[in-house]
């Protein structure tokens, strides 16, 4: 029986509900195909580790009988890190196996680890995150859809291949002329949603949590929001509060600014440990107020200078140069490192023209490099990294950059601190900040409520946040976003490079039900792969997709699909 497209939304959210809330979401792990099962009992929370809750292996329901396409996995992280996401991919699951007859199980993963699978190995069927954390989105597009990126740990773990749509990325890239940028990043689009590698489920926003009596005066930029550096160096700490405390549901796994994998978690304190050539301000343009450089030109095509600080210094007290800038991007170029492969691509060489500046040569041209590069690539200190082989590798135990602020401590599975810097240019306006590691969301609640913590940096968006938002100790502020929920098929596996198989699914997603019931109605409706908060970059022509189980079955049929008797569905021969 194939369930109206309003029992989808409200029957099926329903069933797999329980008294506590969306957690019960965790049974459908290991859906199956026809009227495959929910299974389980809820769930205790995830550990990490196992493949499917109710222990099943996700294939050997009787409804699953004569499908001849292959068992699906939709990896998830556990309960624990992001409820809201873990129950919204087991719905998902839960969809694709009941409605669309397909074979599904889910892997239930340690973030890190689920990471990993997706980015690196591409050892996985459809995967969802929060992703797009960018300034600049093309470089982004191109890293992921690029067709010359599909070996693993190279960046399109999509698998999805289109010369045609490399040529344009290719030529937005290369385009000095704004205006021009603009057109071509619509067409982009136009192409990308049409075919639908990945489809934004909901367009998350950006969003403030705080304790409205100890921090103020939250200002976000476009890509890394309420975490960003212009957030930090803009805060206003209130009454004697001198300390920023925050949390994360996970330690962080390394100090070394070039060898993690690109997890938020590292990125937010990076970004105040070191400089950067360029930063952005909250209407995301560079500005040399804050930046480590105060002017810049563009030469030609394929070359940048750049005006450098000749009174600033490293936390240990070595003068900041010109030759440090020069060594920082020869270095990360040189040694391949991986966590910045999009960015080295594109540089040649880095020279010293006088104490003051520094002359970037591009290996092929890119427009916006300040947006893509500069703003991109943490300053090292020469003589800290000079010697060391494999940068990637190190083992980093005390951090030295020159940011706003300086590692102090680190207290792995526990908490992590760092101090002000008092002689940076932009100064922060407290003394300190730490994380604390804080699985619970309950638990950060009543901190924030408190006041032993004051601020939410992981930004959960879920049922605590809609029964505490109105708290008188709770400040909270949003903004549209260019982040996302993503929906990423593995087209390498069979089936799932029929873009009319990936247009199904995407018809078949909940995307209502997630939005309303799940995240409380805080985001939107997924439907751009680039949001509005790119301003003139966004378009809305692009391909947008009924929400329907029978518009998703109907256009399987229309191309070839069929179901047996058991309702497992069977590809065109």
């Amino acid at each position: 029986m194939v369930l109206s497209d309003e029992d989808v939304n409200r029957r099926k959210f329903l069933k797999a509900t329980t008294a506590g809330g969306t957690a019960g979401l965790t049974a459908l792990a290991g859906c199956s195909g026809g009227d495959g099962g929910d299974g389980g009992d809820g769930g205790d929370g995830g550990d990490g580790n196992d493949s499917s809750e109710d222990g099943s292996d996700g294939g050997d329901e009787a409804g699953n009988e004569g499908s001849n396409l292959p068992t699906y996995t939709y990896v998830n992280n556990a309960q624990s890190y992001n409820p809201p996401r873990h129950d919204a991919i087991n719905l998902i699951a839960s969809q694709f196996g009941d409605e669309l007859g397909l074979d599904m199980e889910v892997d239930v993963l340690e973030w890190g680890t689920l990471f990993s699978r997706v980015s690196q190995e591409y050892n996985y069927s459809f995967a969802t995150w929060h992703t797009f954390f960018v300034s600049e989105p093309v470089t982004e597009l191109n890293n992921l859809f690029n067709s010359g990126n599909t070996d693993p740990g190279e960046g399109n773990y999509s698998g999805y291949e289109n010369p045609d749509l490399d040529e344009l990325m290719g030529n937005y890239l290369g385009e000095p002329d704004a205006d021009t940028r603009i057109d071509q990043c619509h067409e982009i689009q136009q192409i990308l949603m049409d075919d639908v590698p990945t489809m934004p489920i909901t367009q998350m926003p950006q969003a403030a949590i705080f304790n409205s009596n100890q921090v103020s005066n939250w200002q976000a930029d476009l890509a890394n929001g309420f975490n960003s550096y212009w957030t930090m160096i803009n805060l206003e700490m209130e009454g004697d509060t001198s300390t920023l405390k925050g949390y994360w549901p996970e330690t962080l796994s390394t100090m070394n600014v070039l060898g993690h994998n690109d997890e938020s978690k590292h990125v937010y304190q990076f970004n105040m440990m070191y400089d950067f050539l360029v930063q952005l301000n909250n209407n995301a343009e560079p500005d040399p107020e804050v930046s480590l450089a105060t002017d810049w030109n563009r030469v030609d095509e394929t070359t940048m200078e750049y005006t450098i600080r000749t009174d600033h210094s490293w936390h240990d007290g070595e003068d900041l140069t010109a030759e440090d800038v020069a060594f920082t991007y020869n270095y990360i170029n040189d040694n391949e490192v991986p966590l910045y492969s999009t960015q080295s691509q594109y540089i040649d060489s880095a020279e010293v023209v006088d104490e003051e500046t520094v002359r970037i040569n591009m290996a092929e041209a890119l427009g916006p490099f300040n947006l893509a590069v500069a703003n991109l690539l943490p300053i090292i200190p020469e003589h800290m990294w000079a010697d060391r082989d494999n940068p990637s590798q190190a083992n980093i135990e005390e951090p030295v950059g020159s940011g706003p602020m300086m590692f102090d401590y680190w207290e792995q599975g526990s908490e992590f601190g760092m101090v002000k810097f008092d002689d940076h240019f932009a100064p922060v306006s407290f003394e300190e900040r730490f994380w604390r590691v804080i699985p619970e969301a309950s638990t950060v609640w009543e901190n924030l409520i408190n006041g032993e913590l004051n601020y939410e940096p992981f930004g959960r968006i879920d049922r605590q946040l809609d029964q505490n938002q109105d708290n008188e100790n709770i400040g909270t502020q949003f903004q549209t976003a260019p982040t996302f929920w993503m929906f990423t098929p593995n087209e390498r596996q069979e089936g799932l490079g029929d873009v009319q198989m990936r247009k199904a699914l995407v018809e078949a997603i909940p995307r209502t039900a997630i939005v309303d019931q799940i995240l409380f109605g805080f985001p939107e409706r997924g439907f751009n792969i680039v949001s509005p908060a790119f301003g003139p970059l966004h378009t809305e022509d692009v391909t947008e997709y009924e929400e329907s189980i029978d518009a998703a079955r109907s256009r399987l049929e229309e191309a070839g699909y069929t179901w047996n008797d058991d309702g497992a569905i069977q590809a065109p021969e």
